[in-house]
């Protein structure tokens, strides 16, 4: 499966806040993409989001000031890498104020 990776520097988000909004916000986040079936499991104590999907797998850590996704797409997903890079850049703008 091909990867993807995105950090994102978020200075003066502690990881707890980054991790509090992902968490709150990720069903909302992937049922607007038509991505079938998932398995999402929230790991508070590593500040982690596991998702896993018949078409990805992905791992959302959150750091002070930093979040990175780690997703693995399958062939069918890769078309849409753009679109999901967009799709988390205006979640990061509209949740974090950021530009």
């Amino acid at each position: 499966m091909p990867s993807y990776t995105k950090k994102v520097d978020l200075p003066g988000k502690s990881s707890k806040e980054l991790y509090d909004a992902v968490s709150q916000d990720i069903e909302r986040f992937l049922s607007k993409a038509s991505i079938g079936k998932y398995e999402i499991e929230r790991k508070p104590e590593d500040k982690k989001v596991v998702i896993k999907g018949s078409i990805f797998s992905a791992t959302l850590i959150c750091r002070d000031a930093q979040m990175q996704l780690d997703a693995q797409l399958s062939l069918l997903a890769m078309p849409f890498k753009s679109k999901l890079d967009e799709g988390i850049t205006r979640w990061l703008n509209k949740t974090f104020n950021i530009t």
